[in-house]
């Protein structure tokens, strides 16, 4: 929903729809990054269920959640500024953004827990990420 939401303000602003659809697929499918957290500590299946239930539950070994990034983050704005990339890319940006930026705000996380240095330094391991936050 909240994809939704900011992608009408996107098009509003750069007046492209398909900024707006951009920025609102890739606020959505930012979260594809959780299918190899899954796969990593399930079998293979492609029951939607069981994976949206597992991944929910924090039912994973290991939390990559590589594109849940502030260095990926911060390194796809600054590609945008030092390129002058068009508009799309700074769609795709905000898109990226707002998700990572609700999941931080929602999600029972320490507050380093988006930035995949840090959860390198703890070996991606879900259990030990969760009891730093508290959870």
């Amino acid at each position: 929903m909240t994809s939704g939401i900011i992608s009408v303000f996107v098009w509003y602003y750069f007046r492209s729809i398909n900024c707006a659809i951009i920025s609102f697929a890739s606020g959505v499918l930012i979260d594809l990054d959780h299918l190899v957290d899954y796969y990593t500590s399930h079998d293979f299946t492609f029951r939607v269920k069981s994976i949206y239930s597992a991944c929910i539950r924090l039912d994973l070994d290991r939390l990559y959640l590589v594109l849940h990034s502030y260095e990926l983050i911060a390194l796809l704005w600054f590609s945008i500024y030092l390129f002058s990339l068009p508009d799309v890319w700074k769609a795709v940006a905000i898109g990226f953004t707002q998700h990572l930026i609700f999941d931080q705000i929602t999600n029972p996380f320490n507050p380093f827990g988006y930035f995949m240095t840090y959860r390198a330094t703890k070996g991606f391991d879900t259990k030990l990420l969760l009891e730093e936050a508290g959870k």
